[in-house]
């Protein structure tokens, strides 16, 4: 990224121009994280849109005692998290998912007979399909490295909820890993 002092100054003076320029260095570290935090593309777009439009608002917030990027970050996990919570049901329910034999099959591929690998899309593929609880607690304690107690806290689940959903997520897509590995195997056979 290529945030200057400048630009930072310029779009605190509420420069459009700087603000669009800001939009395109950010847009690409914004869309990762939002694609862990969402099930679709259109999804991540819309928050990547709304946490910018946080950024904007709040930019003189922004001090500079930290690198911008790292403001930026949080300010954009932050929004996933207030998207999550807007949309959580109180009685929500862990919905595991019946996935079919195509699925763990999908996209993985074989860089030679002697190795096996999984490419970076199949495997947010599978963290996508996790149910919306335990994708949420992993990407944010796992992929983000927040302390149990804030994701649990930000969430608004008990801790140890929230390690449970750490732990079953893991093994979940353990689980899919060795069942796509072993649809691979049998493929290339």
């Amino acid at each position: 990224m290529k945030i200057t002092e400048d630009l930072l100054k310029r779009t605190k003076k509420g420069e459009h121009k700087a603000q669009f320029e800001l939009y395109r260095e950010c847009y690409g570290q914004m869309m990762k994280i939002c694609l862990r935090y969402q099930k679709d593309n259109d999804s991540a777009k819309d928050l990547v849109n709304q946490a910018f439009l946080k950024i904007c608002s709040n930019i003189d917030q922004y001090n500079g005692t930290a690198p911008f990027e790292l403001w930026m970050k949080r300010v954009t996990i932050n929004t996933c998290i207030d998207e999550y919570r807007k949309n959580k049901t109180r009685d929500e329910v862990t919905d595991l998912q019946n996935f079919s034999e195509e699925f763990w099959s999908a996209k993985v591929t074989a860089s030679n007979e002697g190795s096996q690998s999984m490419d970076a899309e199949s495997l947010r593929s599978l963290i996508r399909s996790l149910p919306s609880v335990s994708q949420q607690v992993f990407n944010m304690a796992v992929l983000d490295g927040f302390p149990y107690d804030e994701v649990a806290k930000s969430l608004e689940i008990s801790e140890a909820t929230c390690r449970w959903h750490v732990h079953f997520a893991r093994k979940t897509l353990q689980t899919m890993l060795k069942k796509s590995m072993n649809s691979l195997t049998t493929l290339l056979l």
